[in-house]
């Protein structure tokens, strides 16, 4: 039987991260918790993020943002949210608290270069 923490675990190709203030946190797990409590993998110490606040889920090759009902609200790119894909470049705000949402992996990448094509050498 599978690790229970490795079946969590996001495919090690994928590279998507949080930037907070001058720190980065990758984005390893298919669902990361965020908000005020010890327990959520990443912690947010500010009195307006809620003990759960927002839920980050890798979902059908795409990083899914949900706001678990939070008192402070969820936003992305100053719009409030219950639930929406991000996109690499996407600023959230959880309460007054901005993170930037980076994405480089390959789906990110094969999905830019569909409608665009690639990138000349």
């Amino acid at each position: 039987m599978a690790d229970e923490s490795q079946v969590d675990k996001l495919n090690s190709e994928e590279n998507a991260y949080l930037v907070i203030n001058s720190q980065i946190f990758p984005l390893q797990r298919i669902t990361t918790n965020i908000g005020r409590k010890l327990e959520n993998d990443l912690v947010i110490q500010d009195a307006l993020v809620s003990r759960l606040h927002a839920q980050i889920r890798y979902e059908e090759g795409q990083f899914v943002l949900y706001d678990m009902e939070s008192t402070g609200g969820t936003f992305v790119n100053n719009k409030k949210v219950e639930h929406c894909v991000l996109y690499s470049g996407d600023i959230v705000c959880l309460a007054n608290m901005p993170l930037m949402f980076i994405n480089d992996g390959p789906s990110m990448t094969n999905k830019s270069e569909k409608p665009t094509g690639k990138l000349l050498d």
